[in-house]
């Protein structure tokens, strides 16, 4: 099967010559993308013509459009099967660890396989706080942990690649935003140990703030209907303890049952309407779903009877009750019912 490399280039350094011609050595076809480093860098990009396709882009649009750039290019112009290897330019993913992840990818057609660093001290403070921060967030806010969530080194296989182009994104968001949308829909992802290479007076040009905000914006904008449901279902049992007018425990029981009834439906729709590309959710989903949500609704009442006994305003209880299920249900549903079975 044919192995693709696929390498977004911004005004590089002389590693990217080396990287390509490495590459290309070891069999591999290459496609590099300029992505708008104007004139200043054609001599280069003329030079690489040797050892791969060149695609040109006119003006810079960041990473994840020149990622995109080249994936349509290699969808019109290589024949499937083949693997697909985005790697960066700036020589921080070595020959053999490129070539372990294509390796792993062909042989795991169905997944996403990630190149990925050990986070350790050894590395520049900046990207050991950036690594260790983001990959905590993207576990809270999934439920799935990856170890390194800002690796560039990715492999999968062809058939992936309509749902690479669908992402959105243009610039260092945008490999976040398939691996968020990726985890969501439950599919496989399989980690590939790299070295972690880093240079001095190395190129890169990620900004560290703006690229940031905008990554750290993406997983917010990913995270929010799940956090509105939170407060929504914690609102609607506090107005429903307030007005309904059944003894202790029967409006206990109704208050929490009611905001169950309004908050789960609307909650599991929106996972359903934006992660419908994805087979797992679909009807058997919505009965594992909905017969988690019926074992909560007993575990939450549970709870919220043993504290509120123990003398704990409703809605302070309803809170706390509500986080320990938040975080238990997570990891029920990423453990046992969105799992890709295959």
């Amino acid at each position: 099967m044919k192995k693709i490399i696929l390498i977004p280039a911004y005004k590089p350094d002389a590693t990217m010559t080396d990287l390509v011609s490495s590459l290309h050595s070891r069999g591999f076809s290459v496609v590099l993308v300029d992505d708008g480093s104007g004139a200043e860098y054609a001599a280069m990009f003329e030079k690489a013509k040797t050892f791969a396709d060149v695609v040109g882009v006119e003006k810079n649009g960041g990473k994840g459009a020149a990622i995109k750039k080249g994936l349509t290019y290699i969808s019109e112009h290589f024949a499937s099967p083949f693997t697909v290897v985005t790697a960066d330019a700036d020589g921080q993913h070595s020959v053999e660890d490129i070539i372990n992840v294509a390796e792993l990818a062909q042989q795991s057609p169905d997944a996403l396989v990630l190149g990925c660093r050990t986070i350790s001290r050894d590395i520049p403070l900046r990207n050991w706080l950036g690594n260790v921060y983001t990959k905590a967030v993207f576990r809270l806010s999934t439920g799935r942990s990856i170890t390194d969530t800002q690796t560039g080194l990715r492999g999968f296989s062809d058939k992936i690649i309509p749902f690479m182009l669908a992402q959105k994104g243009s610039r260092y968001e945008y490999e976040m935003n398939v691996l968020l949308w990726w985890v969501r829909g439950g599919m496989p992802v399989k980690e590939v140990p790299i070295r972690t290479l880093y240079f001095e007076g190395g190129v890169s040009h990620f900004k560290a703030i703006r690229d940031s905000v905008i990554i750290y914006w993406q997983i917010i904008k990913f995270s929010l209907p799940s956090y509105i449901g939170f407060f929504a279902d914690v609102a609607l049992f506090a107005l429903l303890w307030f007005v309904l007018p059944f003894g202790f425990f029967t409006r206990l029981l109704a208050a929490n049952i009611g905001a169950r009834l309004i908050s789960a439906p609307v909650h599991f729709l929106w996972l359903y309407f934006a992660s419908r590309r994805f087979p797992d959710y679909n009807l058997p989903s919505a009965k594992r779903y909905f017969s988690l949500a019926a074992a909560i609704i007993a575990v939450n009442t549970l709870m919220l009877w043993v504290l509120t006994s123990l003398g704990a305003a409703a809605t302070v209880a309803k809170i706390i009750v509500n986080v320990i299920m938040y975080l238990l249900t997570v990891f029920v549903q990423w453990r046992f019912f969105y799992k890709d079975k295959r």
